[in-house]
């Protein structure tokens, strides 16, 4: 009785495509290979088959899951909680916003109606109209200095 040894040719499926093997290569070799053509594959996971007829399927599975799958049950549950109160403030927020009524709008809005910070503002704009009206053309840098009545200390 004689033993014949037979090749076992391979082959590589995805996504229903049947993909050439390359000689010489390991399987994950391969599939770093077609993942330049197919990018989805850099993750993809290979599955061997069973040898049929002289071939052995391998098929590239891609890998999909979602971010934080790797955490507890127990985890999950309590970040799910978290996460109601947490969209429901950020609701709010951006209804506030919105509307006009946001914190931090209605301090700005509060503190520009102040008489003071009004007249700090023109008196900066004063200052920055005649620095910009000079001329440009003398010799010498400009310098501009402000006066003390142009720049009252912020209460």
């Amino acid at each position: 009785m004689s033993i014949a040894v037979l090749e076992i040719r391979r082959a590589f499926r995805y996504n229903g495509i049947l993909l050439p093997d390359v000689p010489g290569l390991e399987p994950r070799e391969v599939r770093d290979l077609y993942s330049a053509q197919y990018p989805e594959l850099v993750s993809a996971e290979i599955e061997p088959g069973e040898v049929r007829d002289g071939i052995q399927e391998f098929s590239f599975r891609k890998a999909v899951g979602t971010k934080g799958a790797g955490i507890g049950s127990a985890e999950a549950e309590v970040e799910d909680r978290e996460a109601g109160p947490r969209l429901a403030a950020l609701l709010a927020t951006i209804q506030a916003d919105e509307a006009g009524t946001s914190g931090a709008q209605s301090r700005l809005s509060a503190a520009l109606s102040r008489r003071t910070v009004q007249d700090r503002s023109a008196a900066m704009s004063r200052f920055a109209h005649a620095a910009l009206a000079q001329t440009r053309h003398e010799a010498r840098p400009h310098r501009s200095a402000a006066t003390s009545d142009m720049l009252a200390p912020v209460a």
